[in-house]
């Protein structure tokens, strides 16, 4: 099961405690995916869903509005082979209350429905309701290690796309929007956004899931960020140590640890029996211990006492050339 469909099972599953609240999520789905047709002197409202969940819920949210036998039709695309639910309503004096009951037609001759671009619900329970009915009509969640969370609607026109942005923007949240073909739609990339879109739309479940999943990357990413530090701070380390090494096998064998300073034969023989402890470590096992500073001051002092021997013998190799 796709994290889309996921999140449309558990939607459906809530029951809307509000009669307005049923009336606007029925509004939002009849308005992305509902058509008027008239056929053989019958007039069809019809509601397409591509998910029998979705479908059985728009059955009840008819059956609240007062529809009587509303109907479920299952198709399959030939092409494509694709499965959809249409949820119909029949008979024209039952699309007309319906639709007046909506605020979606006034009373009259008029055919068909319409939305006025002001309608907006007032109450913060019912733009829940509007943008949960919006979200099974079109919308999906995909989360991905190269794209990281997506969270898209598919809206329709733009001035659809206009009218929910106004109501994310109650919620203060700012969808990006785009255009594809002839749909427009807004989305969300960021993840504190589309984790606070599914806790409006109440999607409780899925979203601990994902904050979940969330927290186990992050704890990942960190325990290997850390990995990474130490592992490049013992490289460090071993790199040191062993240029240290050398530094001292070179003053050995050119005039003798015995004959340099007592700190700096301390510092030596401390790094030859120690070779994989840090400049701390060899701090503490000087007598009296010393700083890290103070053991790198005197590694500093051995490195200028090779050099100059190095450089002495270099001289004395030429002159006895000569």
């Amino acid at each position: 099961m796709s994290l889309t469909t996921q999140i449309k099972h558990e939607l459906v599953r809530q029951k809307n405690t509000l009669l307005c609240c049923s009336s606007w999520e029925l509004k939002a789905l009849l308005l992305r995916r509902g058509y008027y047709t008239i056929g053989s002197g019958t007039h069809i409202l019809s509601i397409a869903v591509e998910d029998n969940a979705v479908a059985r819920r728009l059955f009840n949210l008819l059956r609240e509005a007062g529809v009587e036998a509303p109907l479920i039709i299952r198709q399959q695309e030939r092409r494509l082979g694709l499965i959809r639910f249409l949820v119909q309503v029949l008979g024209k004096e039952q699309i007309d209350a319906l639709l007046i009951y909506l605020d979606l037609k006034e009373a009259g001759r008029q055919i068909g429905f319409y939305r006025r671009k002001t309608a907006l619900p007032r109450r913060f329970c019912c733009q829940k309701a509007f943008l949960r009915g919006l979200f099974l009509a079109g919308g999906s969640v995909s989360v991905s290690k190269r794209s990281g969370y997506h969270l898209e609607l598919n809206c329709g026109s733009s001035e659809d796309a206009e009218i929910y942005c106004r109501a994310l923007k109650s919620f203060n949240l700012f969808p990006l929007s785009r255009k594809r073909k002839n749909d427009s739609f807004i989305y969300f990339k960021n993840a504190e956004a589309v984790a606070d879109f599914l806790r409006i739309i109440e999607a409780g479940g899925t979203l601990l899931q994902l904050e979940s999943m969330r927290v186990v990357k992050s704890m990942r990413n960190r325990v290997n960020r850390l990995v990474n530090c130490e592992t490049a701070n013992l490289e460090k380390v071993v790199a040191s140590a062993q240029h240290q090494l050398e530094i001292i096998e070179q003053i050995d064998h050119l005039i003798g640890l015995k004959n340099i300073p007592l700190p700096l034969q301390e510092a030596a023989m401390a790094r030859k029996s120690h070779p994989e402890a840090s400049l701390k470590e060899l701090g503490e096992l000087c007598d009296p211990p010393i700083s890290k500073s103070a053991v790198n001051h005197r590694y500093r002092r051995l490195e200028k006492i090779a050099e100059k021997t190095a450089a002495s013998g270099t001289s004395k190799k030429h002159a006895s050339r000569k």
